[in-house]
């Protein structure tokens, strides 16, 4: 694994701006999701993370060093991979393998691995003309790990598969955390939610949001709390109703929703009333935006 720090990375078509001045940093073990609506510059600045297009300004680092020195050390996965369908799934590997000037004894070996890795053992004699969306999207995995990169870069890895095929593929990610630094590009945000630890927003070019997914959430909590019981409690309910800090609640079956003044006093009062009652809590939360609440704030600013 390894640390990408990004620096004043600038990129321009013409008269269009597609990346401003773009400051980011990977850090070292992490997955980070870049979001943003389409045109924002997502593709352009992974195209030059991996040196498809080369910056007008700025500088891309890994651990320190020049990227267009190590780009052995990523693996990258476009959003929609191209195989040679007459090839097997083994073939595809071998050949892109001899591209990476890995050795033939270590693909060898490496093949297999990464072929289980990705579920792909059973096929691996099979030609890749006949696989689904999902199976060519994970050989587009395996051929990016296959020379063991420390930085994996994915451009929207899941967008044209179907449920099925999206499901196979953010279950493979999860599997890769553990080995490697990830950068993918996606507007599925409810994936990014699932599996990255760090969200950067990009819009018109710049970064509009840099923060670690659990500090986005919690500096999002509302003042709203949804409580759920094991049964109905309408007493209880129409008490704590009352109360002059609640602006508004509402019962539907068994979950309570309250929104209140001050978060932190009611959320003791509510705990206490509950106590008192002797009620069971099946869940107790605060209700936080979600991250799809989030981008669009963002994007209409």
């Amino acid at each position: 694994m390894t640390e990408l720090r990004i620096q004043n990375l600038s990129k321009h078509f013409g008269a269009q701006k597609a990346v401003r001045n773009v400051s980011l940093v990977v850090p070292d073990g992490s997955c980070l999701a870049l979001i943003g609506p389409n045109g924002a510059g997502k593709t352009t600045l992974i195209n030059m993370l991996v040196q498809i297009l080369k910056p007008d300004s700025g500088e891309i680092l890994l651990d320190g060093k020049q990227v267009r020195h190590l780009k052995n050390l990523i693996g990258y996965l476009p959003q929609y991979p191209h195989f040679y369908g007459w090839m097997t799934a083994k073939e595809c590997l071998n050949f892109m393998g001899k591209l990476s000037k890995m050795s033939q004894t270590d693909l060898n070996e490496r093949i297999p691995e990464v072929l289980a890795l990705v579920g792909l053992e059973k096929e691996s004699a099979k030609r890749i003309s006949g696989f689904s969306g999902g199976m060519r999207q994970r050989l587009g995995i395996a051929q990016a790990i296959l020379h063991r990169p420390k930085l994996l870069v994915m451009d929207e890895p899941v967008s044209a598969l179907d449920p099925i095929g999206r499901l196979e593929v953010i279950r493979l990610i999860e599997k890769l955390k553990s080995e490697t630094t990830i950068l993918f590009s996606t507007h599925i945000l409810a994936d990014a939610a699932e599996i990255c630890d760090h969200i950067t927003m990009i819009k018109k070019g710049e970064i509009v949001l840099d923060k670690p997914l659990e500090t986005l959430l919690k500096e999002a909590s509302t003042n709203v709390f949804e409580i759920e019981l094991t049964g109905e409690e309408g007493e209880w309910y129409a008490e704590v109703s009352q109360h002059s800090n609640i602006l508004f609640s509402e019962k539907k079956g068994t979950v309570y929703r309250f929104e209140v003044k001050d978060k932190a006093s009611m959320s003791d009062f509510l705990l206490q009333s509950l106590a008192a009652k002797h009620l069971e809590v099946v869940r107790f939360m605060n209700v936080h935006e979600t991250l799809e609440q989030i981008f669009m704030k963002k994007v209409s600013e």
